[in-house]
């Protein structure tokens, strides 16, 4: 495991665990097969090792190994298999959390790691990462939803969805250049971005949300595809782009080859 180490690095993220008594495995060698699947979910869910290019990045993404490592661990941590059947681990100083509070924990470190997931993007600007080449910061498309729990989870079972609806609306309304331009310029700060650019962030984010949802959203389409239309100086190369060819104005013209044609 190339993230998380060692125990000493692991207790650094997994506060109030009791010490292991001499010849009882440590919580690391307790939890290194969910860190090995943890490490291998993040490498590919969020982002590879080399993008992790400093401190703080790689203390992010010890967070949200650890937190995803113990999530998958908490339900049976407390549960033994002995030659009666399953059991639970109690001493006389101790006794098993309840479901609701192993519950209340599971959700705790869902939220904390997906607040890590989306400190981590910000903080690499989205390179490196599954979060690179959408309109969208971070989990911006599940909040735009109403969605406040589970992020990551939904942001995983939405992106190929995202990215064809991207897709589509550069093939149909704004063309690959324009939403070239927009992905470049997605972890901008509003005012950087280039003039244009930063009007079409009002509507196409929110188109694509609404088409997650099955909502109509030919207004605001026709909104984008005015925008583009009416200021050719900011996007010159757009009227002459196969997206274009979808919007253009065609007026009827008589046949002269037809009889019904009227000198």
């Amino acid at each position: 495991m190339n993230i998380i180490t060692d125990n000493a690095v692991l207790a650094a993220y997994i506060p109030n665990v009791v010490t292991s008594c001499e010849g009882e495995s440590s919580l690391f060698e307790k939890l290194a097969p969910m860190l090995k699947v943890a490490e291998l979910w993040f490498c590919r869910k969020v982002c590879g090792i080399p993008a992790l290019v400093n401190e703080d990045a790689v203390h992010l993404a010890r967070s949200i190994v650890a937190c995803e490592a113990f999530r998958m661990a908490v339900p049976s941590l407390n549960v033994i298999l002995t030659a009666n059947g399953f059991g639970i681990v109690s001493n006389n100083t101790t006794a098993p959390a309840s479901k609701e509070r192993t519950e209340s924990l599971v959700e705790a470190l869902v939220e904390q790691r997906d607040n890590a997931i989306e400190q981590l993007v910000f903080l690499l600007d989205g390179t490196g990462t599954q979060f690179k080449h959408t309109v969208f910061q971070g989990f911006d498309a599940q909040k735009m939803q109403g969605l406040t729990s589970h992020l990551m989870d939904k942001f995983t079972e939405q992106r190929s969805a995202v990215f064809r609806l991207q897709t589509t609306l550069a093939e149909e309304v704004l063309s690959d250049e324009v939403l070239g331009q927009m992905t470049s310029e997605t972890y901008y700060d509003e005012s950087e971005r280039t003039n244009g650019i930063a009007h079409l962030f009002q509507y196409v984010p929110g188109i694509i949300v609404k088409q997650l949802q099955g909502e109509d959203c030919k207004d605001d389409i026709k909104r984008v595809v005015n925008y583009l239309r009416n200021h050719p100086a900011l996007f010159p190369h757009w009227a002459d782009s196969s997206a274009a060819e979808h919007w253009r104005d065609y007026t009827y013209q008589n046949d002269k080859s037809k009889g019904g044609y009227w000198l």
